[in-house]
């Protein structure tokens, strides 16, 4: 009888060309993985360099009042980590906007604003009466508790001036405060619920001097900040190097009703075209923007012309009701 014998096993190994391909496939997915590594490395060094920013101690303290230092380190542009907290703060602006009774953005002369308490008495003032940014911008000089404050502030119709000149010193208008108040619960009290401040601080990166660049590399430190009463709640910022403020353009412009074109304003005529409510076009620093240069290559006229350096600078433009509940 025939005796069953287990198979014994194949000592069959690869063949010349079985092992070919598979060193060409292996050489494929090392070249690819070092590639991506390579170029992911290469922008993880771009976007996510710091930069020592030298503030004043006033201006560093208004920034962060619970800090005490005055040099603070930040991301170079372009960084996608800032833009993302950039976002963020987009969604809360626009839920403040949306909660709020009255929006009034106020161009303003330098990096300090200290306006920013939850409560503001106007006394037997009527707050109808201040309707518009240059408005409300009266009411703060009135009052006793704001007028000295607001002085840092300039007012405007449509669209703010490109620059301030004092002396002979002349300074291109890129800082703003936005306040947002929300309903008041008292007829002699206006409630901020809160102020944002955008702002643009020039200063030169000693460290890269060069025959070009004797004080150093012209950088522009870019923030927008949130604050309730006084307190710094939200913020982001970043460092464009080889900049200079009289590339960025003025922070924002006002509409008035279209109706107010009964009242012949040549100089504010072109922003007279809302149709229903007064609204703003406000724009904020972008992180991921490798330049603070627009790219504007036309000399436009009419109400374009006033922020017409905004074009191709910022993803960050917002179009804000100055009334959103009403």
């Amino acid at each position: 009888m025939k005796t069953l014998r287990p198979s014994q096993p194949s000592r069959r190994g690869f063949s010349l060309l079985e092992l070919l391909i598979v060193a060409s496939l292996c050489t494929i997915v090392f070249t690819s993985g070092s590639l991506a590594y390579r170029a992911v490395a290469q922008n993880q060094r771009r976007a996510t360099t710091f930069q020592e920013v030298p503030l004043s101690t006033p201006i560093a303290t208004n920034f962060f009042p619970d800090s005490t230092e005055s040099t603070i380190d930040s991301y170079t542009a372009p960084s996608y980590g800032r833009a993302t907290i950039a976002q963020q703060m987009r969604n809360l602006f626009y839920e403040d906007v949306e909660s709020s009774s009255a929006v009034f953005a106020l161009p303003r002369l330098g990096n300090i604003n200290t306006i920013r308490e939850r409560v503001i008495s106007i006394g037997n003032r009527h707050p109808a009466h201040y309707d518009t940014p240059a408005g409300f911008l009266a009411l703060l000089t009135e009052l006793t508790s704001t007028a000295t404050r607001a002085t840092n502030f300039r007012t405007y119709r449509g669209a703010p001036p490109d620059s301030v000149t004092t002396g002979a010193v002349t300074t291109p208008l890129v800082n703003g405060s936005i306040f947002i108040l929300q309903p008041s619960g008292s007829p002699t009290e206006i409630w901020v619920r809160a102020v944002y401040e955008i702002d643009y601080y020039p200063f030169n990166d000693t460290a890269q001097r060069s025959a070009t660049y004797t004080a150093g590399l012209p950088c522009v430190h870019a923030s927008v900040r949130r604050y309730v009463d006084g307190t710094l709640t939200n913020f982001y910022d970043v460092v464009y190097r080889e900049a200079t403020t009289a590339t960025i353009g003025i922070p924002f412009v006002h509409f008035e009703r279209a109706v107010r074109t009964n009242v012949v304003e040549a100089a504010v005529t072109n922003f007279k075209v809302a149709a229903n409510h007064p609204f703003y076009m406000i724009w904020w620093p972008d992180p991921a923007a490798a330049s603070l240069r627009g790219t504007a290559i036309t000399s436009y006229t009419g109400l374009r012309s006033a922020y017409s350096k905004h074009e191709g600078q910022t993803a960050f433009t917002f179009i804000v009701p100055q009334f959103p509940c009403y």
